[in-house]
């Protein structure tokens, strides 16, 4: 699904953010007038020392309402853990309400959440494209496992060529990157298979297949056991460090910067808990207690999809990463040309927030 341009039509008019937050990000003040948002330029701290880890839980917003694009667990288990274990309280903050939308940046714009966790890409292509003030603040997932599930008596490319497949809609980075991942594996996307352009998310593109409405689809890591079951298999999988989506804010950071960091502090060590796999038990039970649908096939995926390195425990990334994630989603048309992620990146909340767990800076300042 092409979210950016749905993003653009519903905006329908451009909200100018004149505020900005103080230089070094550290105090606890009201906003500053200045430059826009800018991790990599004015508002940069020179050396960690001048970042401060200390959040006054007297400056914190108390309520929360928070936008998720996702139903499935894996994108609310660090609310839901850092509610469950009281974090969220330690740095200031009562309550925290998530919503769960299609498309949470339009409401993030005009104020009705005070965050939201969605595509990186997605965001800064709004924030350029809009002239709005959303900036990108924290990686959630980091890893992607780009995954051709396939139906029932498929089990080389040969058997594949001729069949209908699809990476969701046309257009969209999942359509993108099946498309590589059949070059990738000697097939010609164009000649060698008839991809059809579908919607929904990936579960919808698991039943297709299921069900015989196409041979084959983009899947994702908790899919695999269910089509197995189902008699398909995976033909075609690779893994790969990209810094797909994450936390963005927008008013919030001009109106209680504090509230920013109280909140990535929270959720980064209700993800140190989840991370660490002696607690899968804990965290799936609290899990299903919410009413999370997770049956054993999601379950089995714990340990890859909670991973370190994929549910990416410090919340950084490395900005090589992140250049190569933007220019692909350049060349794939998702974000204007000439877009420079750093623009629309503000990580002093989350170097605020490393600092107040006790975590390194990620990433490092020199690296910016």
């Amino acid at each position: 699904m092409n979210r950016f341009t749905k993003l653009i039509a519903a905006l329908g008019v451009s909200l100018l953010v004149t505020g900005v937050l103080a230089g070094c990000g550290g105090s606890s003040a009201g906003p500053a007038s200045g430059p826009t948002l800018n991790a990599s330029k004015a508002n940069v701290p020179k050396t960690a020392d001048e970042i401060n880890g200390t959040i006054d839980p007297g400056k914190v917003k108390k309520n929360l309402v928070v936008g998720v694009d996702n139903p499935y667990y894996l994108f609310h288990e660090d609310v839901e853990v850092a509610l469950a274990n009281g974090y969220f309280k330690e740095f200031g903050i009562d309550t925290v309400e998530v919503k769960t939308v299609d498309d949470p940046l339009p409401a993030l714009i005009g104020g009705s959440l005070d965050l939201a966790l969605y595509d990186s890409d997605t965001a800064m292509a709004a924030a350029k494209k809009s002239n709005e003030g959303v900036r990108f603040l924290s990686v959630y997932l980091g890893g992607e496992a780009n995954i051709l599930g396939v139906g029932k008596g498929i089990n080389t490319a040969a058997d594949l060529k001729g069949k209908t497949i699809t990476g969701g809609q046309f257009g969209s980075r999942n359509d993108a990157i099946l498309r590589e991942l059949l070059r990738a594996n000697g097939m010609d996307p164009d000649k060698d298979v008839k991809i059809v352009s579908t919607g929904g998310q990936s579960d919808s593109r698991l039943q297709a297949v299921v069900a015989g409405t196409v041979q084959g689809a983009a899947i994702q890591l908790r899919h695999e056991l269910l089509l197995q079951q189902a008699g398909g298999r995976v033909l075609f999988k690779q893994t790969r460090d990209v810094p797909q989506n994450g936390w963005s804010a927008d008013k919030l950071l001009t109106e209680s910067p504090e509230t920013a960091a109280a909140f990535l502090a929270a959720t980064l060590k209700a993800r140190q808990f989840i991370t660490n796999q002696a607690n899968k038990d804990a965290v799936l039970s609290l899990m299903r207690q919410k009413k999370y649908d997770i049956p054993p096939a999601y379950a089995a995926v714990y340990a890859q999809e909670n991973a370190p390195t994929y549910h990416v425990a410090d919340g950084g990334f490395k900005p090589a990463d992140m250049d190569k994630f933007i220019a692909d989603q350049i060349a794939f048309k998702s974000v204007p040309p000439g877009t420079d992620w750093r623009d629309y990146t503000y990580l002093v909340p989350l170097w605020r927030a490393q600092k107040a767990v006790g975590l390194p800076l990620d990433p490092p300042l020199q690296e910016l």
